[in-house]
């Protein structure tokens, strides 16, 4: 029996006892089970070497192989949990792992790029490995996932557009849209690029149509604005005696 000496992933520096074992040094990641203890744990194997008079270790045994893509999953998995409990917001997406390297590049999307300085130290202290983050915000992600919107049709930005249009919130308020933010918003989190295609069609109608909550002189006296539907052609006036007249309107 010799001492192996490891790196645990998720945890630190570790000697065991254990019988040796064959292994692939070019890619040194194994699952090795500890005496006494019911799951295996995956393990970078940095050398095999010669007990020491001294040794007081616990004894390991070889348990199966590994893959670069499984040691991937586990430490993005790792990641995913240490972004959660650090509360940063942003989403883990995709990542990539090069074990000559040495380096896990971790793909998430947010709002805006996220300073992950306070977690990297410990990323690399537990995976042993450099942990790298690439930004990409949600438009440009949806953009290639090319997801279903609330319309039940993949992503405009996906079929067509090419320039993702600014969308303001007066975009909106000139077409009499006054739903919660969430309503007029996409799978993206940016306010829905459809509110600039019949905004022309709004700005030449409504020219028709009186402000919302301006006063209107009509034969029953003066009436408030309280509704004003273009698509529908009509607005509403709210009298002084309680009364309400819906007014339909040539488009």
């Amino acid at each position: 029996m010799r001492v192996i000496e490891t790196s645990i992933i998720g945890g630190n520096y570790e000697h065991f006892f254990c019988d040796p074992f064959d292994y692939n040094r070019d890619f040194p990641y194994v699952f090795i089970k500890i005496e006494g203890e019911e799951k295996p744990i995956l393990v970078k194997i940095l050398k095999f070497r010669d007990p020491k008079p001294k040794d007081n270790l616990r004894v390991a045994s070889f348990h199966r192989n590994t893959s670069p893509n499984e040691v991937k999953q586990i430490m993005t998995n790792m990641v995913r949990g240490i972004i959660w409990e650090n509360k940063i917001p942003a989403k883990v997406k995709d990542s990539s792992f090069d074990p000559k390297m040495g380096v896990l590049t971790v793909e998430y999307v947010s709002e805006k790029p996220q300073d992950f300085r306070s977690i990297v130290p410990f990323l690399a202290k537990h995976l042993h490995v450099r942990v790298e983050f690439v930004f990409k915000d949600y438009v440009k992600y949806a953009q290639e996932v090319g997801l279903i919107d609330r319309c039940g049709l993949e992503l405009c930005c996906k079929v067509f557009l090419r320039n993702i249009p600014t969308v303001s919130q007066d975009m909106a308020r000139r077409q009499y849209l006054f739903a919660a933010p969430d309503k007029l918003t996409g799978v993206c989190g940016r306010l829905l690029c459809c509110l600039t295609y019949e905004l022309p069609f709004y700005d030449e109608v409504s020219q028709r149509f009186p402000k919302l909550n301006s006063i209107v002189k009509t034969e029953k006296g003066e009436g408030k604005v309280i509704e004003v539907n273009v698509i529908a052609g009509y607005y509403v006036l709210f009298y002084e005696n309680g009364t309400k007249e819906k007014v339909k309107v040539d488009i």
